[in-house]
């Protein structure tokens, strides 16, 4: 995923997920969850003072919080209620969630068809659903039937 030509889409979904932050907005801190070798973490580190990676399966200190988590591609693989309210109990108040994942699209299921992907992965409305539940959605966006990027905040 991580090498041409398929790192052109996870750049593309940092790139929307990006797109939503304020321009010019310096979070003192960010969450990256469900990091993975950390190949957001240099464009991170551009709109934060600091930057926490964090692996699924990792031990999450009760007492973190902060002021915007970025997940992109995780939450299709996760326990969505479990998920999300942990990482609405880690916003600061004012805290905002970016959330850049695939769609369920005939486009999508090819392209991973082609890369040989066989992981089964949550439906995106289900997704955007269950941030509802508990979020607010402040912007959708998505990218040629293949991702989508939200923002969502505490208020």
């Amino acid at each position: 995923y991580y090498k041409l030509p398929y790192s052109f889409f996870y750049r593309k979904k940092l790139k929307m997920i990006v797109s939503l932050m304020p321009k010019g907005k310096i979070y003192r801190n960010i969450l990256d969850y469900g990091s993975g070798p950390g190949i957001f973490e240099e464009e991170l580190n551009c709109h934060a003072l600091s930057v926490k990676k964090f692996e699924i399966g990792e031990t999450i200190d009760p007492r973190w919080r902060f002021e915007a988590i970025v997940c992109a591609s995780v939450l299709e693989f996760t326990d969505l209620k479990t998920t999300i309210m942990l990482l609405k109990n880690l916003l600061m108040p004012q805290g905002v969630l970016y959330v850049g994942s695939p769609m369920q699209t005939f486009l999508s299921k090819t392209y991973f068809k082609a890369i040989g992907d066989k992981n089964r992965r949550r439906h995106h409305d289900k997704i955007i659903h269950e941030i509802s539940r508990e979020l607010r959605i402040e912007k959708y966006i998505t990218w040629m039937n293949l991702y989508f990027a939200i923002r969502a905040s505490k208020n």
